[in-house]
């Protein structure tokens, strides 16, 4: 699996450099920003999502004759998930506060894939598909999370989906509001299963069971489109 998802990036990534400037007229950039509320699967179970901060860039092929466009893209985006404590009394009536304790990975992305833009009205609408590698800047870890610093992966790779909404300013700007989800296919953490070489009291060993996080973000953003044109003269 990850060897095809590896062919398969190496290949996207190549279309968008060799036929870039075969089929662009222009290019387009993308400057956009805003919230990010990711959660993570453990082992199949979901933990709390947490709302976070992320900004992301674009550069699209453009063309007057075709609405399909390759593009590039590098983010920078915080993911991970949290755990959450209702307020609660102890055993001696005092009252708990409520309390949260998260685990962010502070991942910068960069993207390859492509793009469908489609005429609504005075405006446009855009879906796009790509393949994505994160690269792990730093890692904060909460009081319940702090056993396993250090198991984090510098290295992930994932899937974008994105649905955009663009409203023309002039000719060559436009405002865009965009919805995204991003699935990760490569575990952020992972830990195998450990025999700690220790017994119970009953003989049987003391095994530390197989660990594996991956990341699921879904983001909504808003931002500027820029065109460059390339005006061909006789």
């Amino acid at each position: 699996m990850k060897n095809r998802l590896g062919v398969l990036s190496i290949l996207i990534s190549s279309a968008v450099l060799t036929t870039w400037s075969a089929t662009a007229q222009g290019t387009v950039y993308s400057l956009l920003g805003g919230l990010t509320m990711s959660t993570q699967t453990v082992n199949g179970f979901e933990r709390d999502p947490f709302l976070r901060f992320h900004g992301v860039g674009y550069m699209e092929s453009s063309s007057e004759i075709s609405p399909n466009s390759l593009y590039a893209s590098l983010g920078y985006h915080v993911k991970g998930s949290a755990v959450n404590s209702a307020a609660y009394f102890d055993l001696n009536g005092n009252e708990q506060a409520r309390q949260s304790n998260s685990m962010k990975f502070h991942n910068l992305s960069l993207g390859f894939g492509v793009k469908q833009r489609k005429e609504v009205g005075a405006n446009f609408l855009s879906y796009g598909f790509g393949v994505r590698g994160d690269f792990n800047l730093s890692t904060d870890f909460g009081f319940l999370f702090a056993g396993l610093e250090g198991t984090e992966r510098n290295f992930t790779y994932g899937l974008d989906f994105n649905v955009g909404f663009e409203f023309p300013m002039s000719e060559l700007i436009s405002t865009t509001i965009e919805f995204g989800f991003s699935p990760d296919l490569s575990e952020q953490i992972y830990i195998p299963l450990q025999n700690t070489g220790y017994n119970y009291d009953n003989g049987q060993p003391v095994i530390i069971q197989e660990s594996s996080i991956k990341n699921i973000v879904f983001e909504a953003r808003a931002g500027f489109r820029f065109w460059k044109k390339v005006i061909y003269t006789d």
